[in-house]
C-alpha cells in the first residue's frame, strides 16, 4: 500500500484525472450498452428471436473496446495505488497517513482538489474537510 501525503496526491492529480475520465467514460457507456442489449433482448419474438439486432454497426467490437480502456485505465489507477470506489462517478481514494493512523484522501471527479478524507470503514457518507 502507498500512503500519500496531500502534497504527492495533489501532484499526481494532473495525471490521475484523464485516467479517472476514461475509466468513467468507458463505465459509462458500456452501462449504457448492456442496458439497450437488456432492454432489446426483452423485444424477442415468441419463438425466442431477437426483433433487433444489438449487435449490428459494429456494437460487439464498441463493447471490447470500451472493457479494454475500462481494463487500462483501472490498472493505471491499481499501479499508483488509488483505489477506485465508484467508477461511474469517479470517485477514487489515496491512502493517507493522519495522526498516525491510515486514512484515506477522497476525490470526486469534476471536485478541483482533494479537500476531503475519510477513514477506511467510513466510505464517502464519512467524508470530512481536511481543514
Amino acid at each position: 500500500m502507498r500512503l500519500y501525503t496531500l502534497a504527492e496526491a495533489h501532484g499526481l492529480l494532473p495525471e490521475v484525472l484523464p485516467v479517472l475520465q476514461s475509466l468513467r467514460d468507458a463505465y459509462v457507456e458500456l452501462r449504457a450498452i448492456q442496458a439497450s442489449v437488456a432492454s432489446q433482448s426483452r423485444g424477442a419474438s415468441g419463438d425466442g428471436h431477437l426483433l433487433a439486432n444489438p449487435w449490428e454497426s459494429g456494437g460487439e467490437d464498441r463493447m471490447k473496446g470500451l472493457d479494454r480502456q475500462l481494463q487500462r485505465a483501472a490498472a493505471q489507477l491499481d499501479r499508483w495505488g488509488i483505489e477506485v470506489k465508484d467508477p461511474e462517478r469517479g470517485l477514487v481514494d489515496f491512502f493517507h497517513q493522519r495522526d498516525g493512523r491510515v486514512v484515506y484522501l477522497c476525490y470526486l471527479l469534476g471536485e478541483p482538489a482533494i479537500a476531503y478524507w475519510h477513514e477506511l470503514h467510513a466510505g464517502f457518507a464519512g467524508r470530512q474537510a481536511l481543514e
